[in-house]
């Protein structure tokens, strides 16, 4: 299904029936990286999930998007479905990012918020983006050595790979707008949630390590913290009886 919400295009799904629960995924996932967890809660509850402008079936924002554009853009689907009474929200990576910022912004009310393998604990000094930068410009320096045309996109890749910058890398027209999103530091607006949180988290995640769930979890009025073993970056992906085990509990 599809809705237009302050002149763009979400693509979105709603199964199920009872209380809402509204699910956000990840940078370069789309709402079908949830089917498996949607399959279970469907069963009892009315499930919402859709997919952010730029990924899946929502065209690409004409404007560089930072989170809060995002997070008004929840709301305003939230607002066009007419959802009084949101339950949960649950965000996984980005879509943590843009669960924290829309409840520090007052755009969004949950009674309960489930943050899985969330993004938003800035490195120190933006290290991953003046890593980006950096891997970026020596690739069209070295990609535009005479010779080279021929093996220009390899090369790239194997610049951004080398340096862990592969969701840079796959972002291709949204680049803009990731660099955008991951400058901005959300632990102070973690400090504005005071509905009962839930962190669920990969004890092996590379990309947003336990210890950003620490930090996290420092901040949180009522939080809880749930690290499952031998599960990395889509935890949800890797257990995902651990992971709706702790969702049952929780909800």
């Amino acid at each position: 299904m599809q809705i237009m919400v302050n002149g763009q295009l979400v693509q979105y799904k709603d199964e199920g029936k009872g209380r809402v629960i509204l699910m956000l995924h990840g940078w370069g996932a789309t709402l079908a990286t949830f089917d498996d967890l949607v399959s279970h809660l469907s069963k009892s509850f009315r499930v919402i999930r859709l997919d952010f402008p730029g990924f899946g079936g929502s065209p690409k924002p004409d404007d560089s998007w930072g989170v809060g554009e995002y997070a008004q853009l929840v709301a305003g689907v939230i607002n066009k479905l007419k959802l009084d009474e949101l339950y949960a929200v649950i965000g996984h990576s980005f879509g943590g990012r843009v669960i924290i910022k829309g409840i520090a912004n007052n755009y969004f009310r949950p009674k309960k918020v489930i943050l899985v393998d969330t993004a938003g604990v800035k490195p120190p000094e933006s290290v991953k983006k003046a890593m980006y930068k950096s891997i970026a410009k020596a690739g069209k320096v070295v990609t535009a050595l005479p010779g080279l045309k021929t093996l220009r996109p390899t090369l790239r890749k194997k610049l951004y790979g080398a340096a862990g910058a592969s969701d840079y890398l796959n972002a291709g027209s949204m680049q803009k707008i990731f660099l955008h999103t991951i400058d901005e530091n959300l632990l102070p607006d973690v400090h504005e949630i005071v509905q009962p949180t839930l962190l669920i988290w990969g004890e092996n995640d590379t990309e947003t390590p336990v210890d950003d769930a620490q930090k996290i979890m420092s901040e949180l009025a009522d939080g809880q913290l749930m690290v499952i073993p031998d599960a990395g970056h889509f935890v949800y992906h890797d257990d995902p009886t651990a992971v709706i085990k702790e969702l049952d509990a929780f909800l």
